[in-house]
Protein backbone atom coordinates (compact mmCIF):
# COMPACT_ATOMS: atom_id res chain seq x y z
CA UNK A 1 0.00 0.00 0.00
CA UNK A 2 1.23 3.91 -0.89
CA UNK A 3 2.72 5.86 2.29
CA UNK A 4 0.13 8.29 1.27
CA UNK A 5 -2.98 5.82 1.15
CA UNK A 6 -1.71 4.23 4.63
CA UNK A 7 -3.74 5.42 8.34
CA UNK A 8 -2.22 8.77 9.23
CA UNK A 9 -2.27 12.23 9.95
CA UNK A 10 -0.70 14.97 8.17
CA UNK A 11 -0.06 17.98 8.73
CA UNK A 12 0.17 20.72 6.43
CA UNK A 13 0.60 24.80 6.40
CA UNK A 14 -1.12 27.37 3.71
CA UNK A 15 -1.04 31.23 3.15
CA UNK A 16 2.85 31.51 4.12
CA UNK A 17 1.76 29.33 7.12
CA UNK A 18 -1.28 32.03 8.29
CA UNK A 19 -3.11 28.81 8.18
CA UNK A 20 -2.03 25.56 9.69
CA UNK A 21 -3.98 22.32 9.20
CA UNK A 22 -4.41 18.19 9.99
CA UNK A 23 -5.58 16.09 7.78
CA UNK A 24 -6.41 12.09 8.63
CA UNK A 25 -7.47 9.30 7.03
CA UNK A 26 -8.35 6.16 9.06
CA UNK A 27 -9.83 2.74 7.58
CA UNK A 28 -8.22 -0.29 9.04
CA UNK A 29 -7.63 0.82 12.15
CA UNK A 30 -10.97 2.33 12.67
CA UNK A 31 -12.50 -0.75 11.27
CA UNK A 32 -10.58 -2.95 13.59
CA UNK A 33 -11.49 -1.14 16.59
CA UNK A 34 -15.18 -1.14 15.44
CA UNK A 35 -16.03 -4.29 13.84
CA UNK A 36 -14.51 -6.39 16.82
CA UNK A 37 -17.43 -5.36 19.02
CA UNK A 38 -19.75 -5.40 16.26
CA UNK A 39 -21.38 -2.18 17.97
CA UNK A 40 -24.58 -0.73 16.43
CA UNK A 41 -24.08 1.60 12.96
CA UNK A 42 -25.22 4.60 15.06
CA UNK A 43 -22.25 3.82 17.72
CA UNK A 44 -19.97 3.32 14.92
CA UNK A 45 -20.47 6.44 13.54
CA UNK A 46 -19.82 8.51 16.52
CA UNK A 47 -16.91 6.34 17.72
CA UNK A 48 -15.64 7.02 14.26
CA UNK A 49 -15.88 10.24 14.90
CA UNK A 50 -14.47 10.34 18.25
CA UNK A 51 -11.32 8.46 16.37
CA UNK A 52 -11.08 11.25 13.70
CA UNK A 53 -10.93 13.91 16.13
CA UNK A 54 -8.49 11.78 18.59
CA UNK A 55 -5.87 11.79 15.87
CA UNK A 56 -6.25 15.27 14.57
CA UNK A 57 -6.03 16.54 18.40
CA UNK A 58 -3.29 14.84 18.67
CA UNK A 59 -1.52 15.87 16.26
CA UNK A 60 -1.38 19.60 17.11
CA UNK A 61 -0.05 19.10 20.97
CA UNK A 62 3.31 17.37 21.85
CA UNK A 63 3.07 14.05 24.48
CA UNK A 64 4.94 11.40 24.99
CA UNK A 65 2.40 9.50 27.01
CA UNK A 66 -0.73 8.69 25.65
CA UNK A 67 -4.00 11.30 24.23
CA UNK A 68 -7.13 10.59 25.46
CA UNK A 69 -10.63 11.89 24.04
CA UNK A 70 -13.99 10.92 26.34
CA UNK A 71 -17.43 11.74 26.01
CA UNK A 72 -19.61 10.32 28.91
CA UNK A 73 -23.30 11.34 28.91
CA UNK A 74 -26.68 11.06 30.45
CA UNK A 75 -28.10 9.23 26.79
CA UNK A 76 -28.65 6.24 25.27
CA UNK A 77 -24.80 6.21 24.16
CA UNK A 78 -23.01 6.77 27.58
CA UNK A 79 -19.41 6.82 27.14
CA UNK A 80 -16.94 6.71 23.95
CA UNK A 81 -13.32 6.73 24.76
CA UNK A 82 -10.17 6.57 22.39
CA UNK A 83 -6.67 6.71 22.93
CA UNK A 84 -3.43 7.51 20.90
CA UNK A 85 -0.14 7.15 21.58
CA UNK A 86 2.64 9.10 20.98
CA UNK A 87 3.84 6.74 18.69
CA UNK A 88 0.05 6.46 16.63
CA UNK A 89 -0.97 3.24 18.53
CA UNK A 90 -5.13 3.81 18.32
CA UNK A 91 -8.10 1.87 20.74
CA UNK A 92 -10.88 2.85 21.55
CA UNK A 93 -14.06 1.64 22.75
CA UNK A 94 -18.04 2.90 23.21
CA UNK A 95 -20.57 1.86 25.93
CA UNK A 96 -24.75 2.42 25.34
CA UNK A 97 -27.74 1.25 26.76
CA UNK A 98 -29.35 -1.34 23.83
CA UNK A 99 -32.99 -0.01 24.48
CA UNK A 100 -32.75 3.93 24.58
CA UNK A 101 -30.36 3.60 21.81
CA UNK A 102 -32.95 1.49 19.49
CA UNK A 103 -35.62 3.75 20.48
CA UNK A 104 -33.29 6.83 19.83
CA UNK A 105 -32.77 5.37 16.42
CA UNK A 106 -36.13 4.84 15.76
CA UNK A 107 -37.12 8.04 15.81
CA UNK A 108 -34.16 10.07 14.93
CA UNK A 109 -35.46 11.13 11.98
CA UNK A 110 -36.68 14.97 11.47
CA UNK A 111 -33.88 15.71 14.37
CA UNK A 112 -31.84 18.79 13.99
CA UNK A 113 -29.13 17.95 17.33
CA UNK A 114 -28.11 14.26 16.74
CA UNK A 115 -25.25 15.05 19.55
CA UNK A 116 -28.35 16.07 22.18
CA UNK A 117 -30.72 13.11 20.69
CA UNK A 118 -27.82 10.17 21.25
CA UNK A 119 -25.96 11.72 24.19
CA UNK A 120 -28.32 14.07 26.27
CA UNK A 121 -26.71 16.02 29.20
CA UNK A 122 -22.99 15.22 29.14
CA UNK A 123 -18.97 16.45 28.21
CA UNK A 124 -16.45 15.57 25.90
CA UNK A 125 -12.65 15.70 27.53
CA UNK A 126 -9.28 15.56 25.92
CA UNK A 127 -6.38 14.78 27.96
CA UNK A 128 -2.80 14.47 27.06
CA UNK A 129 0.14 13.14 29.13
CA UNK A 130 3.63 14.80 29.35
CA UNK A 131 5.87 13.06 31.35
CA UNK A 132 4.42 13.35 34.98
CA UNK A 133 2.30 16.17 34.28
CA UNK A 134 -1.49 15.31 33.09
CA UNK A 135 -3.34 18.43 30.69
CA UNK A 136 -7.07 18.50 30.32
CA UNK A 137 -9.64 20.64 27.98
CA UNK A 138 -13.07 19.84 28.70
CA UNK A 139 -15.90 20.47 26.25
CA UNK A 140 -19.65 21.35 26.34
CA UNK A 141 -21.78 19.05 24.06
CA UNK A 142 -24.00 22.22 22.85
CA UNK A 143 -23.56 21.71 19.17
CA UNK A 144 -25.19 19.32 16.46
CA UNK A 145 -21.98 17.25 15.96
CA UNK A 146 -19.05 16.23 17.57
CA UNK A 147 -16.83 18.44 15.83
CA UNK A 148 -18.19 21.37 15.85
CA UNK A 149 -18.02 20.98 19.68
CA UNK A 150 -14.56 20.67 19.56
CA UNK A 151 -14.21 23.84 17.29
CA UNK A 152 -16.30 25.90 19.89
CA UNK A 153 -13.89 24.90 22.38
CA UNK A 154 -10.89 26.00 20.47
CA UNK A 155 -12.77 29.48 19.52
CA UNK A 156 -13.85 29.87 23.19
CA UNK A 157 -10.89 28.33 25.47
CA UNK A 158 -7.72 28.97 22.88
CA UNK A 159 -9.18 32.08 20.97
CA UNK A 160 -8.06 30.13 17.61
CA UNK A 161 -11.02 30.32 15.12
CA UNK A 162 -10.91 26.44 13.80
CA UNK A 163 -12.72 24.48 11.38
CA UNK A 164 -13.23 20.70 10.66
CA UNK A 165 -14.28 18.91 7.70
CA UNK A 166 -15.47 15.70 8.50
CA UNK A 167 -17.39 12.41 6.69
CA UNK A 168 -17.50 8.88 8.06
CA UNK A 169 -18.43 5.99 5.76
CA UNK A 170 -20.00 2.65 7.40
CA UNK A 171 -19.07 -0.88 5.30
CA UNK A 172 -20.37 -2.03 2.28
CA UNK A 173 -19.37 -4.21 -0.22
CA UNK A 174 -15.83 -4.05 -0.79
CA UNK A 175 -14.64 -1.74 1.87
CA UNK A 176 -14.71 -2.03 6.20
CA UNK A 177 -15.34 1.39 8.11
CA UNK A 178 -13.75 4.86 7.10
CA UNK A 179 -13.09 8.05 8.25
CA UNK A 180 -11.56 11.37 6.74
CA UNK A 181 -10.83 14.55 7.97
CA UNK A 182 -9.52 17.61 7.66
CA UNK A 183 -8.78 21.03 10.42
CA UNK A 184 -7.99 24.06 9.88
CA UNK A 185 -6.75 26.73 12.10
CA UNK A 186 -6.20 30.13 12.15
CA UNK A 187 -2.90 31.38 13.17
CA UNK A 188 -2.13 35.23 14.49
CA UNK A 189 -0.43 36.94 11.91
CA UNK A 190 2.20 39.75 11.01
CA UNK A 191 0.37 42.40 8.54
CA UNK A 192 4.15 42.61 7.05
CA UNK A 193 3.16 38.90 5.89
CA UNK A 194 -0.14 39.67 4.77
CA UNK A 195 1.54 42.51 2.88
CA UNK A 196 3.76 40.00 1.24
CA UNK A 197 1.03 37.63 -0.09
CA UNK A 198 -0.05 40.70 -1.79
CA UNK A 199 -3.45 40.19 0.42
CA UNK A 200 -5.07 43.36 1.96
CA UNK A 201 -6.83 41.02 4.71
CA UNK A 202 -5.26 38.41 6.56
CA UNK A 203 -8.86 37.85 7.42
CA UNK A 204 -9.45 37.27 3.89
CA UNK A 205 -7.25 34.55 3.54
CA UNK A 206 -8.86 32.50 6.51
CA UNK A 207 -12.40 32.54 4.56
CA UNK A 208 -10.77 32.34 1.73
CA UNK A 209 -9.06 28.93 2.82
CA UNK A 210 -12.48 27.83 5.04
CA UNK A 211 -14.58 28.17 2.08
CA UNK A 212 -12.13 25.73 0.07
CA UNK A 213 -12.37 23.56 3.04
CA UNK A 214 -15.74 23.23 3.00
CA UNK A 215 -15.64 22.37 -0.60
CA UNK A 216 -14.38 19.08 0.30
CA UNK A 217 -16.95 16.43 -0.34
CA UNK A 218 -17.54 13.41 1.77
CA UNK A 219 -16.59 10.92 -0.91
CA UNK A 220 -13.25 12.46 -1.11
CA UNK A 221 -12.70 12.25 2.52
CA UNK A 222 -13.37 8.47 2.53
CA UNK A 223 -12.45 7.59 -1.11
CA UNK A 224 -9.53 4.61 -0.04
CA UNK A 225 -8.13 5.74 -3.48
CA UNK A 226 -7.38 9.78 -2.59
CA UNK A 227 -4.50 10.32 -0.56
CA UNK A 228 -3.45 13.14 1.77
CA UNK A 229 -1.90 15.13 -0.86
CA UNK A 230 -3.82 14.55 -3.83
CA UNK A 231 -7.13 16.26 -2.06
CA UNK A 232 -4.70 18.87 -0.07
CA UNK A 233 -3.87 20.26 -3.42
CA UNK A 234 -7.33 19.57 -4.86
CA UNK A 235 -8.04 22.13 -2.18
CA UNK A 236 -5.26 24.47 -1.77
CA UNK A 237 -2.93 24.31 -4.32
CA UNK A 238 -2.80 27.81 -5.07
CA UNK A 239 -2.19 28.81 -1.26
CA UNK A 240 1.43 28.03 -0.77
CA UNK A 241 0.67 24.43 0.58
CA UNK A 242 2.94 22.51 2.43
CA UNK A 243 3.90 18.94 3.93
CA UNK A 244 5.00 18.11 7.07
CA UNK A 245 6.07 14.52 7.49
CA UNK A 246 3.26 12.12 8.03
CA UNK A 247 2.57 10.41 10.90
CA UNK A 248 1.18 6.94 10.98
CA UNK A 249 -1.38 5.45 12.73
CA UNK A 250 -2.27 1.85 13.70
CA UNK A 251 -4.54 -0.03 15.76
CA UNK A 252 -2.71 -1.40 19.07
CA UNK A 253 -4.09 -2.27 22.35
CA UNK A 254 -1.63 -1.84 25.86
CA UNK A 255 -3.45 -4.74 27.65
CA UNK A 256 -1.47 -7.67 29.16
CA UNK A 257 -1.73 -10.13 31.72
CA UNK A 258 0.52 -7.91 34.34
CA UNK A 259 -1.77 -4.90 33.62
CA UNK A 260 -4.93 -6.58 34.80
CA UNK A 261 -2.80 -8.20 37.88
CA UNK A 262 -2.03 -4.24 38.57
CA UNK A 263 -5.30 -3.04 38.29
CA UNK A 264 -6.87 -6.24 40.53
CA UNK A 265 -4.26 -5.05 43.48
CA UNK A 266 -6.30 -1.73 43.76
CA UNK A 267 -9.49 -3.95 45.25
CA UNK A 268 -9.63 -5.49 48.63
CA UNK A 269 -9.09 -8.97 49.40
CA UNK A 270 -12.40 -9.13 50.00
CA UNK A 271 -13.86 -7.36 46.30
CA UNK A 272 -10.92 -10.02 44.99
CA UNK A 273 -12.73 -13.00 46.45
CA UNK A 274 -15.88 -11.77 45.38
CA UNK A 275 -14.89 -12.23 41.53
CA UNK A 276 -14.13 -15.31 41.78
CA UNK A 277 -16.73 -17.62 39.83
CA UNK A 278 -15.63 -21.94 39.51
CA UNK A 279 -12.18 -20.92 41.21
CA UNK A 280 -11.29 -18.27 38.62
CA UNK A 281 -11.32 -14.43 38.42
CA UNK A 282 -11.93 -13.15 34.57
CA UNK A 283 -11.20 -10.27 33.07
CA UNK A 284 -12.28 -8.47 29.43
CA UNK A 285 -10.09 -5.68 27.64
CA UNK A 286 -12.85 -3.23 27.26
CA UNK A 287 -10.77 -2.09 24.25
CA UNK A 288 -9.78 -4.70 22.20
CA UNK A 289 -11.90 -7.79 23.76
CA UNK A 290 -9.07 -10.09 25.10
CA UNK A 291 -9.89 -12.21 28.09
CA UNK A 292 -7.54 -12.59 30.74
CA UNK A 293 -7.95 -15.65 33.08
CA UNK A 294 -6.32 -15.45 36.62
CA UNK A 295 -6.81 -17.04 40.38
CA UNK A 296 -5.72 -15.68 43.65
CA UNK A 297 -2.77 -17.77 42.94
CA UNK A 298 -1.31 -15.40 40.04
CA UNK A 299 -2.31 -12.77 42.50
CA UNK A 300 0.34 -14.19 45.09
CA UNK A 301 -2.66 -14.76 47.59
Amino acid sequence: MSDSLRDSTLGFLIDAGLTRGQSVRLSATLDTMISQHAYPEKVGEFLAESAALTALLASTVKYDGVFTLQVRSSGPIQTLVVQETADGKMRGYARYDEAALTAATSNADGKENPVAHYFGNGVLTFTTEKGTETYQGVVGLDKTTLSECVCDYFRQSEQIESDIRLSVKAPDETNGWRVGAILLQKMPFDKKIVALMNSADGDELWNTADILLKSATPAELTDPLIGHEELLYRLFHQNDLHFFTPKNVDFGCRCSKEKVLEMLRHFSKQDRKDMIQDGIIKVDCQFCGKSYTLTLKDLGE
